[in-house]
């Protein structure tokens, strides 16, 4: 039988009675994204590496009760643990990731190419692999996992380093591989922001981006509306889709 449409819904962007665990939290996209999520209605739990004592005095309550814990998600087994015992999670928004800047001929590559990918690939399928079967059994959950514009282009500056953008494009395939595989009941999708004013772009030379339609950097809360968009039932017939937010940096 195929499978049903949602039903309309008078508040498509509004996500009361979602609850969203966020990875990455602290850092500037994953602290706009737990804003907004917050100011929308959402019940968030959040994970970054570190403790972020003022990030949930930060967020809108509103009568519900948002949580962090810690997480080193090079760790296959603090995920498992993390993701034991948040129980039931309506949409998962896989944010962290790193963005080492040693070049292939610098002596720490090979370990910064292996970081790159535990941390911007491996532990996003660890995530998903532990949270997946029970949206799946519960018949709805969203999955967003946070793309670049790097892996369509090779990078924004000449200097990009090629992990950075081979851990990306790696990424965006595992959106289309999982979305296949979750789907109808769960939708997966990804975000490929351009470049975006954060601790990650600190030492980039704004020049480079003159020559773009929209020649800036994006601010995080740009990058955040779109991810808490695939969130809302205003996304519910898009799936395996990376929608890019770069200013045009990129276009097909």
């Amino acid at each position: 039988m195929p499978a049903q449409a949602p039903a309309l819904s008078s508040r498509p962007y509004d996500l009361t009675g979602q609850r969203i665990l966020l990875t990455g939290a602290a850092g500037g996209i994953g602290r706009a994204t737990a804003n907004l999520l917050a100011n929308l209605g959402a019940e968030l739990v959040l994970t970054d590496r570190a403790a972020a004592p003022d990030l949930l005095a930060s967020l809108a309550g509103n009568g519900r009760v948002h949580s962090f814990v810690a997480c080193d998600v090079t760790s296959p087994s603090e995920i498992t643990a993390l993701c034991g015992g948040v129980g039931a999670v309506d949409a998962l928004i896989l944010n962290a990731g790193i963005f080492p800047t040693s070049q292939w001929t610098d002596d720490p590559w090979d370990d910064d190419f292996d970081a790159a990918m535990r941390i911007n690939v491996r532990a996003s399928a660890h995530f998903a692999r532990a949270l997946l079967p029970a949206m799946k059994a519960r018949g709805t959950g969203r999955i967003v996992m946070l793309g670049s514009v790097a892996a369509h282009t090779g990078g924004t500056y000449a200097h990009s380093p090629l992990h950075y953008a081979a851990s990306k494009g790696a990424v965006h395939t595992m959106v289309r591989w999982m979305a296949r595989r979750a789907a109808p009941e769960v939708l997966v999708n990804g975000i490929a922001p351009g470049s975006t004013a954060t601790a990650m772009v600190a030492t980039a030379d704004p020049s480079a981006l003159k020559a773009l339609p929209v020649p800036r950097f994006g601010r995080p809360d740009e990058i955040a509306w779109p991810i808490a968009f695939l969130c809302s039932p205003g996304a519910s017939f898009i799936c395996g889709t990376t929608i890019d937010v770069n200013g045009g940096a990129y276009m097909r």
